[in-house]
């Protein structure tokens, strides 16, 4: 018994490793995968969906704040236009296959796509902004670029011109508020990319970004297919992005659907979806989680569907091996294997019968020859089992070994990225500087040029109020000469007129003293004539 419980502890192992391997995709240089792909990589992070609609949507296991193309994120420049470059492990499919939406009930949610495109977006500017906004299901580019097609005002993300390709650009989001009035003074921006008859939406020209971020320096990167999914990694000029080329498959489905309708019927007071801004309710998410993911699922809401592609029932000569196939071969876990009895060995060797619709023979009564090939048997069948242990372990060995060289594949990757994101940043850091100390020194001069014309005005104020008191004190001169002129005009006049009066007085009284004098000589007598004296001569 301990050896049959030690087989099935074993079994589970192999199992449980085979299930948390990620499955390998094809990448786009010749290879495909199906919908399956979304559907299994996006399982652990999120909750899948039943809308009547649009089929299987997932919605993300997200912050409060989450919005597409604005959480975890930034833009860059590359040959495609510009790129959006998520720090999310899924973000490989939400932002590049694929549409959102934002439902009333579920928040945010995610309707998978065949195409890869670097965003999914519609692009707009105007007034030192840019503004972008998730292109809904069913709208195609050419729709999105024409005057008819209407985003819903609260799908816009805003952020100034000269911030777009920061890595922090989530700190110079404008408010949701403020992006309605923003969005309504811009113009589309229709600028497209087209590689192998494929148009994709392109967004702001680099040199329209090299012109108001004002660095020349700003990179365009390639893009380069990365071998499994997962966050994107920038290797010097190249962005390695997971990208297959995704064919549908009529018979893929997600292990696990919530059907929409049921599950707000139970759960109508939670929603998902918060209207205040556009976002999430996490504590709903979480419930909505939990129901998807427990152990006990309420069959009503939640419907689980069995593996895609599941293989024939096993062969009774090799039991183990064979239960442990179809994980290694699928990345899935097969259905619950049931466990083997060690008092029932004819039963086992019946049950292939049962599995095929046969009824198992009867048992009868043996002779010892035939007890002893039985014996034989079950010793040959107990090491088979023991071969197939052994297969097994090394199986489950084998998956560690693959799991950990992943671990650490994942995490030099993220250290190579990270070193990466710090070079950037610190090249980033360094360009902030010197445009600081060029915005510094332009501000500088902008301040001496200031200065330096207050100091003009005030000195051409100086002059101006010496020349308009020289001015005045020269009209106060003027008028103190005229009044001067006119106060020796006026004492002139009145000399004049006082020497006249006097002459006049003059000439008054001397006619009184002749009239006086004529008039004493008229009252004198008058003499008597005398006689004229004899001349001596005669």
């Amino acid at each position: 018994m301990k050896i049959l419980n030690k087989i099935w502890g074993i079994g589970l192992i192999a199992i449980s490793i085979a299930v948390i391997t990620p499955k390998q995709g094809k990448a786009q240089d010749g290879g495909y995968v199906t919908d399956q792909e979304f559907y299994d990589n996006l399982q652990p992070y999120g909750t899948w969906v039943s809308d009547e609609r649009y089929g299987s949507v997932w919605v993300p296991n997200v912050d409060e704040d989450f919005r597409p193309y604005a959480t975890r994120g930034h833009w860059i420049l590359t040959d495609y236009g510009n790129t959006w470059v998520s720090d999310y492990p899924w973000g490989w499919a939400t932002f590049h296959y694929g549409r959102w939406r934002y439902d009333d009930y579920y928040g945010w949610e995610w309707i998978p796509g065949h195409r890869w495109a670097p965003a999914w977006v519609s692009w707009r500017h105007g007034g030192g902004y840019y503004g972008w906004a998730p292109l809904m299901p069913g709208i195609s580019i050419t729709i999105s670029l024409g005057s008819g097609y209407h985003v819903p005002d609260n799908y816009w993300v805003c952020a100034p011109q000269a911030y777009i390709n920061r890595p922090d650009i989530n700190n110079y989001y404008v408010p949701p508020t403020r992006s309605v009035t923003i969005i309504h003074n811009t113009t589309i921006i229709n600028n497209t990319y087209v590689n192998n008859n494929i148009t994709y939406v392109a967004g702001p020209r680099p040199q329209e970004i090299r012109q108001v971020t004002h660095n020349n320096n700003i990179k365009v990167y390639n893009i380069g297919n990365a071998p499994r999914p997962g966050a994107v990694n920038i290797t010097n000029n190249t962005v390695n992005i997971y990208r297959p080329a995704v064919k549908a498959a009529p018979g893929a489905h997600p292990a696990r659907v919530v059907d929409a309708n049921a599950y707000r019927t139970q759960h109508a007071n939670e929603p998902i979806a918060n209207h205040a801004n556009t976002t999430v309710d996490h504590g709903n998410a979480a419930k909505l989680a939990t129901v998807a993911h427990s152990s006990t699922p309420d069959n009503r809401v939640v419907r689980i569907n069995q593996p895609v592609n599941r293989p024939q029932a096993a062969q009774p000569a090799r039991p183990a091996q064979q239960a442990a196939q179809p994980a290694r071969q699928h990345g899935k876990a097969p259905a619950q294997p049931v466990q083997p009895q060690a008092a029932q060995p004819a039963q086992q060797a019946a049950q292939p019968n049962r599995q095929h619709g046969k009824a198992p023979a009867q048992p009868t009564q043996q002779p010892a020859a035939q007890q002893a090939q039985q014996a034989q048997q079950k010793t040959a069948q107990q090491a088979q089992q023991q071969q197939a242990q052994q297969r097994q372990q090394q199986a489950a060995q084998q998956a560690q070994q693959k799991a950990a060289q992943q671990a650490q594949q994942q995490q030099a990757q993220q250290r190579q990225q990270a070193a990466q994101q710090a070079q950037q940043k610190a090249t980033q850091q360094a360009q902030q500087q010197q445009a600081q100390q060029r915005q510094q020194q332009a501000a500088q001069q902008a301040q001496q040029k200031a200065a330096q014309q207050a100091q003009q005005q005030q000195a051409q104020q100086r002059q101006q109020q010496a020349a308009q008191q020289a001015q005045q004190k020269a009209a106060q001169q003027a008028q103190q000469q005229q009044a001067q002129q006119r106060q020796q005009q006026a004492q002139q006049k009145a000399a004049q007129q006082a020497q006249q009066q006097r002459q006049q007085q003059a000439q008054n009284a001397q006619r009184q003293q002749q009239a006086a004098q004529q008039k004493a000589q008229r009252q004198q007598p008058k003499p008597k004539p005398q006689p004229p004296k004899p001349d001596a001569n005669q």
